[in-house]
């Protein structure tokens, strides 16, 4: 299965079955905020020590880290807090279809999910970690410090009462 028919079918899933009983768990819901405002301080961090200007420029050199098949580092629950965060936010969640070369989730001027993997937000090249150095590259990470607590904590959940038993009951239908 290609990575788009993939997310494609986790949204879809998301939208039919998943969205309402998401949004009545109050584990969940408590938790959408304070990720929110997690995730803002880990953008300003991003912002203030020039990581993502840098990153654009190498880009815009034709040198990109967020590839084809990256997408495939975004966990399902990772995923569907970005729906959830997307419907927060009334935005969504844009599929890269014009540059099959790169990620799925790469758009025109970044990363177009709200919560970026996990892999990806702890991902520093070592042009980018040079660029940084020791202090500023500290900082960021300090900064994203709630962001992966609060993220991880969150997809372990959804992971465990929605995603496992989604899983299950496919792989039950699939045997009958």
């Amino acid at each position: 299965m290609d990575s788009l028919t993939y997310f494609k079918s986790w949204q879809n899933f998301y939208k039919q079955e998943l969205k309402e009983k998401l949004w009545k768990d109050k584990y969940i819901i408590d938790k959408l905020e304070p990720l929110k405002k997690a995730i803002e301080k880990s953008r300003q961090a991003f912002i203030e020590n020039e990581s993502f200007a840098f990153c654009a420029k190498c880009a815009q050199s034709g040198e990109k880290c967020c590839q084809t098949g990256l997408e495939w580092k975004l966990r399902p629950s990772e995923f569907l807090i970005n729906l959830m965060l997307a419907d927060y936010l009334q935005t969504e969640i844009k599929f890269n279809l014009e540059r099959p070369e790169d990620c799925l989730f790469l758009g025109e001027k970044g990363c177009n999910l709200i919560l970026a993997p996990i892999f990806c937000r702890n991902f520093f090249c070592d042009k980018l970690s040079n660029f940084l150095g020791h202090e500023r590259l500290t900082k960021i990470q300090q900064a994203m410090e709630d962001e992966a607590i609060l993220s991880f904590e969150l997809a372990e959940y959804i992971n465990k009462k929605y995603v496992l038993p989604y899983a299950e009951k496919i792989r039950k239908e699939k045997s009958r």
